[in-house]
């Protein structure tokens, strides 16, 4: 009786713990808990595949992984990419959102998420400060493409009143760089090109503590050629196994095609945030960027601003400014009841830097009758046709003149005057990345040298007296670059690490490649 009785039991906690399982009742207390302590939020779910536990996975991190992610205050927009193995395709996934909330009390919101523009998950704000994880399944739609494109909507209204005296930022979420794309693949995970995808587009290249000057000066040659094409780099000293060799590193270069050559079409409102008309209260701001490398653009010289307005009610005007990298270049007034503005605005080369930042500013004169009057709803357009002329002046800046020396070289020749730290190295990759042209060949040094790489105390004692050089410093307080036109044996030694740019190659015993 004894030995039924227990057999009984078993067949009984057997039937319970089956029960158990097809209502998912563990599961359901599981996410009871979770909202318990992190608040309700909303997944759309899709259907996926059953997963083998022996199946390979591969955790993918977003593009540019240690930007800051951080939307401020209601509303606010992020977004964020990652980019998928091609080798190694994924079968089923999940996206992983880890975040931070600081909601004041009184706020009613929403952080929503969407993937591809499809809004795919959801979560209410709580007032307070705490973290918050949510994992959104990915269909199979979702792998078609190379890669996955993430928006962060922070939707809501807060306790003040938005035109009143204490406007303020009532809601901060940061989204966490622990934030990633969890996939199933189809096939281990084994080629370079795809270990860059899954570091978010980073080429992590090793440089243990043994590594001879020679390997070192390759793997920074093929480090500053990785960012040339568009991918980032960071060097990793103490765990190379999780790194890139040489070798590895070439094979990233073989499968990364080079960006086409820079193009300045002019084109400020065609496409993107400021095509279209604009609806309003009282202002609107129109935001134009342009960027320019050194000797190789010409500068605009004039903004060709044409503009469509809505007429203004009464006697009306609207006031427009525009300004070049916070400077005012031009203002004007426009009756209200004209609807079509042509201006030629100037544009100072003087005012002008490596990176522009052009706001044209619409407002009216309208009276306000009280703090929180808006006024009626208007409208004004930026049309496709405005556009930035070029001149006939080139970009003028420290680095300009060395970048056409490098330009008319052909292969340029880099030597390594001693070996270098991973932070030295790090330091040396973005001095290399703005001194030489993107479309410059690179290559290390054999028997001549353009370019060489002193660290402090260092000095490149083989170049004859006279010799012209350019010498380029890092400055640790601003964090640009100073450029000084000297000659070899006027140049002061170096206070830190320096590059020394040669017009005519010299012959450096020591510049092994």
């Amino acid at each position: 009786m004894r030995m039924i009785g227990i057999g009984l039991m078993g067949f009984l906690l057997a039937g319970v713990a089956l029960l158990l399982s097809n209502l998912n009742i563990l599961e359901q207390g599981k996410a009871y808990v979770r909202t318990l302590a992190s608040g309700p939020h909303m997944v759309f779910e899709h259907r996926l595949p059953a997963r083998s536990d022996d199946a390979d996975r591969a955790i993918i991190l977003r593009t540019n992984p240690d930007q800051p992610v951080i939307l401020s205050g209601l509303p606010a927009y992020q977004r964020v990419a990652f980019t998928f193995p091609v080798d190694a395709r994924p079968t089923s996934g999940y996206l992983q959102i880890d975040a931070t909330f600081q909601v004041l009390d009184g706020v009613e919101g929403v952080l929503r998420i969407s993937i591809h523009n499809t809004r795919r998950g959801e979560m209410l704000l709580r007032s307070g400060e705490a973290g918050r994880s949510l994992q959104i399944p990915l269909s199979p739609t979702d792998f078609v493409g190379n890669r996955l494109v993430v928006s962060f909507s922070l939707q809501g209204t807060g306790p003040k009143a938005r035109c009143g005296p204490q406007d303020g930022v009532e809601t901060v979420v940061e989204i966490e760089t622990t934030s990633a794309v969890h996939v199933t693949l189809d096939r281990p995970l084994q080629s370079p090109r795809d270990r860059v995808h899954i570091w978010g587009n980073v080429v992590r290249v090793a440089w243990p503590h043994w590594l001879q000057r020679d390997e070192q000066l390759r793997r920074l040659v093929l480090a500053t050629q990785a960012v040339h094409r568009g991918l980032n780099a960071e060097f990793v000293p103490n765990t190379p196994e999780s790194a890139l060799s040489t070798d590895a590193l070439r094979k990233v270069l073989a499968t990364t095609p080079a960006p086409p050559p820079a193009k300045f079409d002019g084109a400020v409102a065609q496409a993107g945030a400021n095509a279209g008309v604009r609806r309003f209260h009282r202002q609107a701001i129109w935001r134009m960027r342009y960027d320019m490398e050194a000797g190789t653009l010409v500068l605009p010289n004039r903004l060709e601003l044409d503009m469509q307005f809505g007429r203004l009610l009464g006697h009306q005007n609207w006031a427009l400014t525009v300004s070049l990298n916070s400077r005012l270049v031009f203002q004007a007034h426009i009756p209200g009841a004209q609807t079509e503005y042509e201006a030629v605005i100037a544009l100072p080369a003087h005012m002008q830097a490596k990176a522009n930042t052009l706001e044209v500013v619409a407002t009216t004169t309208a009276p306000r009758s009280g703090i929180c009057d808006e006024g009626p709803e208007l409208v004004a357009e930026v049309l496709p046709t405005s556009r930035l002329v070029a001149g006939t002046t080139h970009l003028s800046e420290p680095l300009a003149q060395v970048h056409a020396v490098l330009r008319d070289v052909g292969p340029v020749n880099v030597a390594l005057g001693g070996a270098l730290s991973s932070l030295e190295a790090r330091l040396a990759l973005d001095m290399l990345r703005d001194v030489v042209p993107n479309a410059a060949a690179l290559k290390p040094a054999g028997q001549k040298a353009h370019v060489t790489l002193l660290a402090p105390g260092q000095s490149a004692t083989a170049m004859p007296a006279g010799t012209p050089v350019f010498v380029v410093s890092h400055d640790g307080v601003t964090g640009e670059l100073a450029v000084v036109e000297t000659t070899a044996d006027l140049a002061p030694p170096p206070t830190g690490l320096t590059l020394w740019v040669t017009p005519t190659p010299i012959a450096l015993p020591e510049a092994k490649g």
